[in-house]
């Protein structure tokens, strides 16, 4: 499983653990089954694009969590590219400071 399909399921997760709710609790709100929170944070299924919107209004700090993971992913590709590339950033023709 990829980094990537792993954002939503530990958002959902870890969103669901700070309000202390169980895994029914949550799918009782959305009317859902336990089993399909579970495969959503053990991201073996997706949430449809209903359930995301549900879980946003419910949980809205998902939303904070993903754009926190996706900017600590896109930092570490950053810092992966400066290494490989000797300290430069390989743009062409940008306004880069490499």
């Amino acid at each position: 499983m990829s980094q990537r399909s792993l954002l939503l399921p530990e958002a959902i997760r870890q969103a669901r653990r700070r309000r202390d709710w169980t895994q029914t609790e949550l799918a009782q709100q959305l009317g859902v089954s336990q089993g399909t929170i579970s495969f959503w944070e053990r991201g073996i299924e997706a949430p449809s694009l209903e359930h995301q919107v549900q879980l946003v209004i419910l949980l809205p700090e998902i939303l904070e969590q993903l754009a926190r993971q996706e900017m600590d992913l896109l930092s570490r590709l950053y810092q992966l590219e400066r290494a490989l590339s000797g300290g430069k950033c390989s743009c062409q023709n940008c306004s880069c400071a490499g």
